[in-house]
């Protein structure tokens, strides 16, 4: 049985051994998932694995590689990287290939680390940094967060074909471009701003990466989502992509999956945990997103609301927890305030940080 108890590594681990994004690379990564192994286990999500198909088994048989497709469309749960690590190695395969979202990606990365074998992810959107991360998210079997798995090794590779970005439905991509842009404003946690001299420095190297990130997603995030509407690749799309994906990837990487994800991921966990089925139709950057006007208040930057709300708005997206099926009821608000004090990302005892919390959780009303 896999075990997934977190451990304090100080190791940084930045990503992936072998990264390519560009267009026309389905054909190729036969070639580049051979460089691993001959047999694979892929696992993939049924409408990713529509999307890579007709491009991707011509490639894995030219290059003489055999593979086991499992079509998943549950949670990434230790259950299921244990019942696919028993296919995995019934088929002798020597390699993990994911195909999907980022439930498959942090799946994929789940069973190579309980099957012992390495992980090469392909994502069909630029909705998370999953596909980057050193770690994986995992559920119960229901849906509810359960923990986060760090590993202790980097994945060895991710393949991210811009032409399958261009053609993924413009909720996924704009859903990643929030959840990019929230790790600066997620990792300053009840300050303004932050200083050198106060925060380790791979902390303060990550958050200014953050801050890069989000300045050119603010300028240029909803440009990429219009060429996304009309299915075109652009070199904007395709930057967009990169930064959603793989610098946002090592943004996390950099701070250990410690760092920038804290009140609008707690926020996420909580829905997941609480709300699971109110909100199963939610996605990731989706409920993050909301959990930003929760943090923003929280940081003393509720003036940056209203811009982030307009930015949002013209990408189509959720703005309150209500247009993600959760009933914004005193009851409900305040389960969601308690997860997050009972959570790592709040340590504070003074009255005057619970009101401003308790405050906030409304402002995602």
């Amino acid at each position: 049985m896999s075990s997934n108890q977190p451990k304090l590594d100080t190791a940084i681990k930045f990503g992936a051994g072998r990264v390519r994004a560009e267009q026309g690379l389905l054909p190729q990564l036969g070639e580049e998932i051979a460089r691993f192994g001959k047999k694979v286990l892929i696992v993939a999500g049924p409408r990713s694995w529509d999307a890579v198909k007709d491009q991707l088994e011509p490639a894995l048989k030219e290059a003489g590689v055999d593979y086991q497709l499992e079509i998943w469309t549950g949670w990434c749960s230790n259950e299921a990287a244990d019942e696919l690590t028993e296919k995995a190695h019934a088929f002798g395969a020597e390699e993990i290939v994911g195909v999907g979202g980022g439930k498959i990606m942090d799946l994929a990365k789940a069973t190579g680390e309980t099957a012992g074998l390495g992980t090469v992810n392909i994502p069909t959107s630029a909705s998370t940094c999953a596909p980057f991360t050193c770690m994986s998210v995992m559920y119960t079997p229901e849906g509810g967060k359960k923990t986060s798995w760090r590993f202790d090794h980097e994945i060895d590779a991710v393949y991210m074909d811009l032409d399958v970005i261009a053609a993924c439905p413009i909720r996924y991509n704009a859903a990643g471009i929030m959840d990019a842009m929230a790790k600066k404003i997620e990792m300053l946690n009840g300050r303004p701003e932050m200083h050198i001299d106060e925060n380790p420095i791979d902390v303060y190297t990550a958050f200014n990466m953050a801050a890069y990130v989000y300045d050119v997603l603010h300028t240029y995030g909803r440009q990429a989502i219009a060429d996304n509407r009309e299915g075109k690749c652009t070199k904007t799309l395709g930057d967009v992509a990169f930064l959603n994906v793989i610098t946002t990837g090592v943004i996390a990487n950099t701070t250990k999956s410690f760092r920038q994800s804290e009140l609008a991921h707690v926020i996420y966990d909580g829905v997941r945990t609480h709300f699971t089925h109110e909100a199963a139709d939610a996605i990731h950057g989706e409920i993050v997103a909301i959990g930003l006007f929760c943090q923003l208040y929280f940081n003393g930057l509720q003036e940056k609301e209203a811009e982030l709300r307009e930015f949002m708005r013209k990408m189509d997206l959720p703005l309150t927890l209500g247009e993600i099926g959760i009933e914004p009821t005193e009851e409900n608000l305040n389960t969601i305030e308690e997860y997050i004090v009972n959570s790592r990302h709040y340590n504070s005892t003074d009255p005057a940080d619970r009101q401003r919390l308790h405050e906030a959780v409304r402002e995602m009303v």
